[in-house]
């Protein structure tokens, strides 16, 4: 018996009592519905405040790598000036003794100023009082030739940079911006960072501390200087402002009640007694606008249980990222940790639960409230109009319960696969305008099924067109490999064995295909079915290319049309032929003399001129360790920051750096340095790269190749 015919029998039998059931029967399900909505839209809004807290993070610790490229970019090029400088000065126009004053010093603290030579206006040059000042008279007359380096490179408004300094093994700092505020015994070369220089020339970045000047917290990047016999002479480095960076974070107003923000670094012996994590700012969100708290003293990070901190020490100290879900003062908070940086710096972020799901506590308020002033609304009309009891109840029941009834038969249906499931409301309420969702959502929901199934099995059948491996080839390796761009792709290359009577013969086939997604696939395939159709006919490469163009020439339709590199390598002779159609050069890399050039041709894109005759290059002798690579143009088109291009001299200089590793070694790390290259920018293009290399000198050249 359904619920409607209930609570018309009831209300015909006793009038007001089964009204007043069916009242409180209405009140249960509204309130049970609205309990049921807000743990789902809690649930909802958890995972999607940790998403949120994670992107944020992410994109915090990408903006730091980022300036951190850029700050580790200015350190070296501020070296190299200071170097050029430093091993170009000569001995004439220094600076006389009476150049050299000291600074006034502080006589509220009692402290003796340290010396400090105003040459310039824009650099300060200090030396400790042990040191000579004609010991670094002349390191001081060469330096003044910083000034335009630093005024060109220091940006007033760049929050980051807080100072640029060289520190020479003589004992002389030189600082930009000038300051005169060191204490009296400060010696630069026993500062902990450049003693660890020192001993490890190299780029390198120190940990967060406070900068004994301007007592800010800073982190430095330095870089060794060298003098021109490879002696180590000092360091330049740049100070980097913390507090800055944190000023590029925030978390959203809605979680920020209650929210906190810490940076905290990892410190390990010696730089402590014992493995140590503290806290070096924090931020309480909800007090944003009085910015970060930069801690006077060090302050251990504690989340308040033994267990989880000893997770998240470990974590940290092994340089992971992560996230979890604790209790903190009573409260379920979740906290995200994220690295950043070169040191052992981490951002934490502590969100408690009920400023994620606020928004659900405020609709469940209201719906309480809402069904609390129904009730009372009905009940009063029960009272008043008792004789129209049944009326109401049959128009209530009604526009109550067959619509979500009705409703309901339709999610069962579509939670079942059913994606033919619809509902009819004749309501113009709410309810009609849920249920005209519902229709709506159903199509939708059936067409992105329909096109991902669609599209998952043409990239599972693209996928089963590109070769697994490489075939064996005596004296050659090769490697080969695409990525696409969206789940099916235009680019494409193959191995495809060729007719010899003299050894093992195949052909090394690149393609690109104009354009990317389905159509372009569906193309590819017709190429790579054209090409294994014709390799066994006794064609020569440009005979065989002219096979292929014919074939396309018939389906391609105007506009469309595939450029390809056919390279063919035999077992028995060291020389190697090719043929193009329209497809960039190869890179060919000799090893003898570590040199780059190209091999092209000057024929057309395939299924554009039916009739095209093609050409076929061959004659060239390849030796040990040679290498020819060849790619699509969504390697040397993919683009950087500031839209720069990776271009194809980044490819030869790749190649020439790494030419001992393997054809596989040089194919995976070409395309990583693209990717790295690429950054957090999506990738428009495939991208296609296939290696060869000469492995072995012993096989017969023919006469005459050059």
């Amino acid at each position: 018996m359904s619920l409607r015919l209930k609570i018309l029998l009831l209300l015909g039998v006793i009038g007001l009592l089964p009204a007043s059931i069916t009242a409180t029967l209405d009140s249960q399900r509204l309130r049970s519905l609205s309990a049921n909505l807000t743990d789902r839209h809690s649930s909802a809004l958890s995972e999607q405040t940790l998403r949120t807290m994670q992107r944020i993070a992410d994109d915090y610790a990408d903006v730091l790598d980022r300036e951190s490229r850029r700050i580790r970019m200015l350190t070296t090029l501020q070296a190299a000036h200071a170097t050029r400088l430093l091993n170009a000065a000569q001995a004439a126009s220094y600076p006389d003794k009476k150049d050299l004053e000291h600074n006034a010093g502080s006589e509220a603290s009692g402290q003796q100023p340290a010396p400090v030579a105003r040459v310039v206006e824009g650099q300060s040059f200090h030396f400790p009082a042990a040191v000579e000042a004609p010991d670094v008279t002349t390191s001081i007359a060469a330096l003044q030739g910083m000034d335009d380096f630093y005024v060109n490179v220091f940006d007033t408004g760049d929050s980051l940079v807080a100072r640029h300094y060289v520190v020479l093994k003589n004992g002389l700092t030189a600082s930009f911006p000038a300051h005169e505020q060191y204490p009296a015994d400060f010696d630069a070369r026993e500062r902990p960072w450049y003693s660890t220089q020192e001993q490890s020339p190299r780029f390198r970045w120190f940990r967060p501390h406070f900068d004994l000047v301007s007592k800010a917290l800073v982190i430095n990047a330095s870089t060794p200087l060298f003098d021109r016999e490879g002696s180590f002479q000092g360091i330049s480095a740049i100070d980097v402002d913390l507090s800055a960076t944190f000023e590029m974070l925030q978390l959203p107003a809605y979680l920020q009640a209650g929210s906190e923000l810490l940076q905290v670094v990892a410190l390990s012996p010696p730089q402590v007694a014992s493995e140590r994590i503290v806290v070096l700012a924090r931020q309480h969100a909800a007090l944003a606008y009085e910015g970060w708290q930069v801690l006077p003293e060090l302050e251990s990070f504690s989340l308040g249980d033994r267990a989880i901190n000893k997770l998240v020490f470990a974590a940290m100290f092994a340089q992971e990222n992560g996230h979890l879900k604790v209790n903190i003062k009573g409260e379920e908070s979740f906290v995200v940790f994220r690295r950043f940086g070169e040191t052992a710096s981490y951002l934490v972020m502590i969100v408690p639960l009920a400023s994620a799901t606020h928004a659900a506590l405020e609709a469940k308020r209201y719906a309480a409230a809402a069904t609390d002033t129904h009730i009372a609304t009905v009940l009063k009309f029960l009272f008043a109009a008792s004789t129209l009891v049944i009326i109401v109840a049959l128009v209530a029941s009604r526009h109550l319960t067959r619509p979500l009834e009705q409703l309901k038969h339709a999610v069962q249906r579509l939670a079942g696969g059913d994606l033919e499931a619809r509902v009819e409301l004749a309501s113009r309420d709410e309810l009609a305008a849920l249920g005209g969702a519902f229709n709506s959502m159903v199509p939708q929901l059936k067409e992105h099924a329909r096109v991902g199934e669609a599209l998952s099995l043409a990239r599972e059948v693209q996928q089963q067109l590109l070769p697994a491996r490489a075939p064996q080839v005596s004296g050659y390796e090769i490697a080969g490999e695409s990525l696409y761009s969206d789940q099916t792709g235009g680019d494409y290359f193959d191995y495809v064995p060729l007719e010899s009577t003299l050894g093992e013969r195949y052909g090394v086939v690149v393609a690109d295909v104009s354009g990317h997604g389905i159509g372009p696939s569906l193309l590819m395939a017709s190429t790579r079915a054209s090409l294994h159709g014709g390799r066994g006919r006794g064609l020569s490469l440009g005979e065989l290319l002219g096979f292929v163009n014919r074939q396309l020439a018939l389906d391609v339709s105007r506009g469309h049309f595939v450029t390809l590199f056919l390279l063919a390598i035999e077992s028995s002779h060291a020389e190697l032929a090719w043929a193009t159609a329209g497809h960039d050069p190869a890179l060919l890399y000799r090893a003898d003399s570590r040199t780059i050039s190209e091999l092209g041709g000057e024929d057309i894109p395939l299924g554009i001129d039916a009739e095209w005759q093609f050409g076929c290059t061959e004659g060239i002798a390849l030796n040990d360790g040679d290498i020819i690579v060849m790619t699509t143009d969504g390697i040397w088109e993919t683009a950087g920051a500031n839209d720069e291009r990776y271009g194809k001299q980044r490819i030869a200089d790749y190649v020439c750096a790494h030419a001992d590793a393997s054809a596989e070694s040089l194919c995976s790390g070409l395309r990583q340095e693209v990717e790295t290259f690429r950054g957090a920018r999506v990738q428009h293009d495939d991208m296609t790269i296939v290696v060869v290399k000469r492995t072995t000198g012993n096989l017969q050249t023919p006469a005459g190749a050059s």
